[in-house]
C-alpha cells in the first residue's frame, strides 16, 4: 500500500467528469472519477467552509466519534471494470474492522479523520499516471 494525498480536482476536459486526483508517495497519480454530491462533499471541508447542517460524511464521522470509533485509513484496493473499490478501516476497543466502501465516500470520511488514504500498488500499475502524462487545456499532449 502506497500512502497519497488530495492533489487536487477538477473536471475532465476529456468528457466532463467530476474527478478527484490522488498523489501517491511515489509520485503517480491516481484520477478517480465521482459524483457532483461526493465533490461537494470533500470540497466543502478541504475549503474549512462549515455549512448550516451537517452533511452526510460529517452525520457519518460524528456518530462513530460517539461510539468510540476511530477512522484509522482509506484504502483503494481494486480496479475492476472501469471502478475502484476501497474500504475503510475502523478501529474500536482494540478490534479493527473493515467496511467496504465507495473511494469517494471513504475519501470525504478520511479527510474529517485526518486519516491516511492509500492506494494498492496493482491499482497504480494499472491506472496511475505520471505528471508529465497530464495534459492542460488547449495545450498538445506532452511526448
Amino acid at each position: 500500500m502506497v500512502p497519497a494525498r488530495i492533489e487536487g480536482m477538477g473536471v475532465d476536459p476529456g468528457n466532463g467528469n467530476l474527478i478527484v486526483m490522488l498523489k501517491a508517495e511515489n509520485d503517480l497519480l491516481l484520477p478517480v472519477v465521482i459524483g457532483a454530491l461526493e465533490t461537494q462533499n470533500i470540497m466543502v471541508h478541504l475549503s474549512g467552509e462549515k455549512p448550516p447542517r451537517p452533511l452526510g460524511p460529517d452525520l457519518f464521522y460524528n456518530t462513530l466519534e460517539l461510539l468510540g470509533v476511530k477512522v484509522l485509513r482509506l484504502e483503494i484496493v481494486e480496479l475492476k471494470d472501469g471502478t475502484f473499490y476501497g474500504r475503510l478501516v475502523l478501529e474500536q476497543r482494540g478490534l479493527e474492522y473493515e467496511i467496504d466502501c465507495r473511494p469517494s465516500d471513504g475519501i470525504a470520511l478520511a479527510i474529517r479523520a485526518g486519516a491516511p488514504i492509500l492506494i494498492a500498488e496493482q491499482v497504480l500499475e494499472q491506472a496511475g499516471i505520471k505528471e508529465s502524462q497530464l495534459t492542460r487545456q488547449g495545450e498538445p499532449p506532452k511526448a
